[in-house]
């Protein structure tokens, strides 16, 4: 009864079927196989790139650059440029050219012994100048005058004097007194004041002759 046990016994390796190892290996060999290592570990323990050091390194560099860059600027042209030449200062118009008073000539007594006629708007508009002014001084041969109003100048009004000194030798007595303090009308041709160039003391009547010629 056990010899026909054992015979029947498939478990039995004398019995039993060798198995195909060639066929085994192929298939052990050809079966794709998965990684089952955790990516939380593999993620925490991988090194990080160190961008950081290479990012500041790269600031320095640029601002490095930069201020070479600026220096050169500023430097630059300090060897070879020229520097601009400062304005020339340009003196400003004087107001007043004259640096003194126009003189005129009165004059004198033996011009003419006749007597003049009465100035009239025709008469005065031939002369070359005529204004009003005011008697500022007096001497034996001269008078100083402040000139109050131009009528007729051959200047600008710009050139045109302040001031007249009437000058003569011998008295005139076809002249005006000339008081210091009166206003005076006066007409002149040539650096003279004629003698009947109607030269008078400014009363209403002849300004209204002067400012009629003028």
């Amino acid at each position: 009864m056990l010899a026909r046990l054992k015979a029947t016994d498939p478990a039995l390796t004398s019995q039993a079927p060798r198995p195909d190892v060639p066929r085994l290996m192929e298939a052990t060999m050809n079966t794709p196989t998965t990684a089952t290592a955790p990516t939380t570990a593999a993620k925490d323990t991988a090194p990080r790139p160190r961008f950081v050091p290479a990012l500041a390194f790269t600031a320095l560099l640029l601002l490095a650059a930069g201020g070479a860059i600026t220096w050169g600027v500023t430097r630059g042209g300090d060897g070879t440029a020229e520097k601009a030449a400062p304005p020339a200062a340009t003196a400003a118009p004087h107001p007043h050219p004259h640096t003194g008073p126009l003189t005129l000539a009165l004059p004198d007594s033996g011009a003419a012994a006749a007597k003049c006629v009465a100035p009239t708007p025709d008469l005065l508009r031939r002369h070359q100048l005529a204004f009003e002014a005011t008697v500022t001084a007096k001497q034996a041969d001269r008078v100083d005058l402040k000139v109050d109003h131009w009528y007729r100048a051959t200047t600008d009004p710009a050139d045109r004097p302040a001031e007249v000194s009437l000058t003569s030798d011998e008295a005139y007595s076809e002249a005006p007194d000339f008081e210091i303090g009166a206003h005076y009308l006066v007409t002149a041709d040539n650096g003279a004041v004629p003698m009947c160039g109607g030269t008078t003391e400014a009363t209403d009547e002849a300004r209204a002759l002067f400012r009629e010629a003028f």
